[in-house]
């Protein structure tokens, strides 16, 4: 089952790749990786690129987003450590509003996960499945100011996440030569059997063509309580 999991990822990887190189227009590159007090962590690579196909103001995209986390939870007297890898490629498409002011975006793509638990007092559990990922997205940018939220609903677990982030520009110089966008992140998740939310500021600051973005603050879970989380992110357009 994994073997056939592995190739039906490669496949699928590979047509996508193909149309992001062939066929792409304009894109955009991020990365990112988020650390908590309980060494719990998230990670991801994302590339997201237009595709050629456009019509009545509707853009086309494809997005290859592939994940890496590690977390832990309790069952009975086991303390059970998870990782998880999974690949994301999908299809969507955006358009944009009052000049490019908002842009609103939905994609829909096969989730495709290898999970691994630890700590069983048996032996170790692992697994692999493929489900369906549906994001939608909204974002509000000025040139001194912006908003994005996100939804995502993943079949595998039942699993949502959300995320309100804003920011504002502050320039250091009257010159405007060193700028740097401050702000609030506001993130939630969970299913039946988890939940999450994070509160705290972010800070980004562009560097040539790149955007380095920090953000930390509180995180409260149903595992382990409350606590700390910090993240960093770079972000590139093409």
């Amino acid at each position: 089952m994994r073997v056939e999991m592995a190739g039906l990822a490669s496949a699928v990887l590979g047509v996508t790749l193909l149309l992001c190189a062939g066929s792409a227009r304009a894109g955009d590159f991020f990365t990112g990786v988020q650390l908590d007090s309980e060494a719990q962590y998230f990670s991801y690579l994302g590339l997201k690129a237009d595709l050629p196909w456009e019509s009545s103001g509707y853009q086309s995209f494809v997005q290859l987003f592939v994940t890496a986390q590690s977390y832990e939870y309790e069952s009975g007297e086991d303390e059970i450590d998870v990782d998880v890898q999974a690949v994301v490629p999908s299809i969507g498409v955006s358009r944009s509003i009052r000049d490019g002011a908002w842009n609103f975006s939905l994609l829909l793509g096969p989730e495709i996960e290898w999970k691994r638990e630890r700590g069983f007092a048996d032996d170790e559990g692992r697994a692999s499945d493929v489900g369906v990922l549906v994001q939608a997205e909204a974002h509000y940018w000025q040139e001194t100011r912006s908003l994005q939220t996100l939804l995502s609903y993943a079949s595998l677990d039942d699993f949502f996440f959300g995320r309100i982030r804003g920011k504002t520009r502050f320039d250091l110089l009257e010159e405007r030569c060193c700028s740097l966008y401050a702000g609030l992140d506001l993130a939630g998740m969970g299913n039946d059997d988890y939940e999450a939310i994070q509160f705290g500021p972010v800070i980004e600051v562009p560097i040539d063509r790149f955007s380095l973005s920090v953000r930390g603050g509180y995180q409260h879970d149903s595992n382990v309580g409350s606590g700390g989380y910090g993240g960093i992110e770079l972000y590139a357009p093409f």
